[in-house]
């Protein structure tokens, strides 16, 4: 099961007067990156929600927005009697008029809020929830996402598979094409000098160059690393970094083939063989 780094998810709930909104963006990072949004009176819950999130994502930068929306009432808020009359006091002293109370209420500290719940502690269950419900949101979106990346990527390793197969039987003739040009060659030059050359040097030349050009070990590694590169790509979670070295390995794999097969025919294969696994990689930079 893939999963893409990149996604969204918004949920809103609203309880106890409060109305709690979790906006959830993410985009591609080699390691998890959490930045979070929210009140300063939510300041002890970002523990708990980083925690959250760490639980359900494994790569990416997720930008996280918080917003607590409290509905106004009036016994929100309390005046302090004591510093208004303190200010009025104070102010027609220097002015030596009377100055009306509501010119006062602007003045620091005159009104309080009077809730004795902070938004951390009175709502912090429903900010919770509603982060989880952001969180599966977001995950939806991104198993979604990793579906078609999913169905891209088995595409992508069948054309591989086919040009595999292409290298593996035209490989046989690479050896016999060689036999063949190396022999009329000498020939050609030793009946200018009246010259002979026995079958084993000239078999043994051809086994030089047959084991210089062998690429047995290496199609077979590529076999194994498209074979592997599947059972971890349908496995239960999605891993990312893990694909992403198997990707490396196919590319290791297929620049020896094209230095060691010297070939023209191989050698577009390899071509075509690179533009494949650049797209794999291309698109395994967008997976858990």
């Amino acid at each position: 099961m893939l999963m893409s780094m990149t996604g969204q998810g918004v949920a809103n709930a609203t309880d106890n007067g409060a109305t709690v909104t979790v906006e959830m963006r993410a985009v591609n990072n080699r390691h998890l990156k959490i930045n979070l949004r929210s009140p300063d009176s939510l300041i002890t819950l970002e523990s708990i929600v980083e925690k959250q999130i760490r639980a359900a994502v494994g790569r990416g930068t997720v930008n996280v927005n918080i917003k607590v929306q409290k509905a106004s009432r009036a016994d929100d808020y309390a005046i302090d009697t004591a510093l208004l009359h303190s200010y009025r006091m104070q102010l027609e002293t220097e002015s030596g008029g009377e100055i009306p109370l509501e010119a006062l209420l602007n003045l620091p500290g005159v009104v309080r809020s009077s809730d004795a719940l902070s938004p951390h502690v009175a709502h912090s269950e429903l900010i919770v929830n509603t982060v989880a419900d952001a969180l599966e949101q977001f995950n939806r979106m991104r198993m979604t996402e990793g579906e078609a990346l999913a169905n891209d990527l088995d595409n992508q390793l069948q054309k591989l598979t086919i040009l595999i197969q292409s290298i593996r039987e035209r490989a046989p003739a690479v050896i016999i094409n060689y036999s063949e040009r190396l022999t009329d060659k000498l020939n050609q030059l030793l009946e200018k000098h009246d010259v002979t050359l026995s079958d084993a040097d000239l078999t043994r030349e051809i086994g030089v160059f047959a084991d210089r050009c062998d690429i047995t070990e290496e199609v077979v590694r590529l076999d194994s690393h498209i074979s592997q590169f599947l059972e971890v790509m349908n496995g239960d979670t999605s891993q990312g970094r893990k694909l992403d070295f198997i990707t490396q390995e196919l590319f290791r794999e297929i620049n020896t083939i094209g230095s060691k097969a010297n070939d023209s025919t191989i050698s577009s294969y390899v071509v075509e063989a690179k533009t494949v696994i650049e797209r794999v990689r291309e698109q395994v930079q967008n997976i858990e």
